[in-house]
């Protein structure tokens, strides 16, 4: 993680982590689901990774957009279990044991209880997820996770750029006659990319792409 975390200061890029993001009573499900919309995305998928319901609920999160291709960049390092049809049939298994377990706490619940109701719609979205988010990470090619992290995660960084829009803002300046003893400035800007510009003093266009 500190890799990773290094990688990214060092190359500009603004990001969010949960051990630092998610404040003193922030709702931690609305965190969650906030990564599922972010632009790109660093999954360190490990063998605890798989059997752990903020984790995996994060996953199904994530893979509700399409673009996963574009947007998901796996860290795998699954160890001891399979990566293959075995691997899927392991998880498949631990997922339907928390939901058969969830579901009989429930049945002896004397009133609904929310919090295993919340639960089991987590799990539910878990296995719904399962087969694609295995086809994922079974059918590309990872790499050696411990290559990726060199050098303050260079390689990962690297591949994240690629697909990142590069944006730029350029100014052009120029005089215009007025009416004035002195000549006016006229500043033109023109930004490509998504994030705001706030210009002050400014006389002329300022035009949006």
């Amino acid at each position: 993680m500190e890799a990773i975390k290094n990688g990214l200061k060092k190359n500009n890029i603004e990001y969010s982590i949960d051990l630092q993001d998610i404040k003193y009573r922030d709702d931690i499900v609305e965190y969650e689901k906030e990564i599922g919309t972010a632009v790109r995305v660093i999954m360190f998928i490990t063998a605890s990774y798989l059997k752990s319901i903020d984790c995996m609920f994060e996953m199904t999160e994530i893979f509700k957009k399409s673009d996963v291709m574009e947007r998901v960049f796996p860290i795998v390092d699954i160890t001891p279990i399979s990566r293959n049809r075995k691997g899927l049939e392991e998880i498949k298994d631990y997922w339907q044991k928390q939901k058969v377990e969830a579901s009989a706490q429930m049945q002896t619940e004397v009133g609904s209880s929310d919090y295993i109701i919340d639960e089991l719609r987590k799990i539910n979205a878990i296995i719904k997820a399962l087969d694609e988010f295995w086809y994922y990470i079974v059918h590309i090619n990872t790499g050696v996770f411990k290559t990726l992290l060199e050098n303050d995660a260079a390689l990962l960084m690297e591949e994240i750029q690629k697909t990142t829009p590069y944006r730029t803002v350029k100014l052009d300046e120029g005089v215009i006659p007025t009416g004035e003893t002195q000549p006016t400035m006229i500043r033109k800007t023109i930004q490509n990319g998504e994030k705001s510009v706030y210009v002050e003093n400014n006389t002329g266009s300022i035009i949006i792409n």
